[in-house]
């Protein structure tokens, strides 16, 4: 039996659960293993990126129609899969974008007079040595404001309550069962996968 593959953490999947519906959470977080691994072209892609960059080129990372929320983080793994250090993928994924668009002077990176646009890693992870560790955020700044990464809940200023999704709500969602794909075994043994709880 073809099995799905997570491309995410358990721990950044229950965070994404709190901002998209589970019937749009669900399909877009697994890839279905469809073809073999060398099939898929992302990593020459990636090894073209990494070629540009050290040439003194700019790549960004930009995704298109992925999962909101986790495609940056895809793209930068990739990089790395394709030969980037790690600073060197979050490098196109912060400052070579900026630079791109001739932003450099307010976004990009951490200076005095920039906008403080930011993430906060959760203590004990390290994402320059280990990529993967981009999704491992505590908290993001915004404007200046602090905010809770995984309620999104104000922790600076007014702190203002999280806000609050229609599929929260019961009353409110629309009733759309989870999908199920031919070929996916989306379960663990003794029981269907909880979105909630992965």
């Amino acid at each position: 039996m073809v099995s799905a593959t997570f491309l995410v953490s358990a721990t950044f999947l229950v965070s994404l659960n709190r901002f998209l519906p589970p019937h749009v959470l669900h399909p877009k977080s697994r890839r279905r293993q469809k073809a073999p691994l060398e099939d898929y072209n992302h990593i020459k892609v990636a090894e073209i990126a990494k070629q540009v960059v050290r040439d003194g080129g700019l790549a960004q990372a930009g995704g298109h129609g992925q999962l909101s929320g986790i495609c940056t983080h895809w793209e930068l793994w990739s990089f790395v899969q394709g030969g980037m250090t790690p600073i060197e993928s979050l490098q196109c994924g912060t400052l070579f974008g900026a630079k791109y668009l001739g932003l450099d002077n307010d976004l990009g990176s951490l200076e005095t007079g920039k906008l403080a646009d930011l993430v906060v890693i959760s203590r004990g992870f390290d994402p320059t040595k280990e990529i993967r560790h981009s999704q491992e955020i505590a908290m993001v700044m915004v404007n200046g404001v602090l905010f809770d990464a995984t309620t999104m809940q104000q922790l600076s200023g007014e702190q203002t309550p999280s806000p609050e999704f229609y599929f929260h709500d019961p009353s409110q969602s629309i009733s759309t069962p989870l999908p199920s794909y031919p070929g996916c075994d989306c379960h663990r043994p003794g029981g269907p996968m909880s979105w909630l709880n992965p």
